[in-house]
């Protein structure tokens, strides 16, 4: 009885740690995930809340991959040579980075002051 109880306690630690963690995951997996990338911060997943990738490919090809990917009702703002995505509470950011690409992954949590 013991070792069922034990179990039972397990099942749900592990169900209470699913929950907690399918918004999360369901967030994360929400935007794209640019291909051929290199993760820049590797205890983070790619895309993630947080994130960084590089890759050799050029700013427009990442923006034009990325246009035809997320969808319509994501902001798309160009500037300094790169672009931003604002999808909901996620930014994606696209910038020129020494001769790469950079690539990074926002979650703005909350507002501005005043808002």
């Amino acid at each position: 009885m013991r070792i069922f109880h034990g179990n039972k306690i397990l099942l749900s630690f592990t169900l209470g740690l699913a929950v907690f963690a399918l918004p999360v995951a369901a967030a994360a997996g929400t935007l794209p995930v640019y291909p051929d990338a290199v993760n820049k911060t590797p205890d983070m997943p790619a895309g993630g809340a947080l994130s960084q990738l590089e890759t050799a490919d050029s700013v427009d090809k990442v923006d034009a991959w990325f246009a035809s990917r997320l969808p319509k009702s994501c902001a798309h703002m160009a500037a300094q040579g790169g672009a931003k995505y604002t999808c909901g509470n996620r930014v994606i950011v696209i910038s020129p980075n020494k001769g790469k690409t950079l690539i990074s992954y926002l979650t703005m949590m909350g507002g501005l002051p005043g808002q």
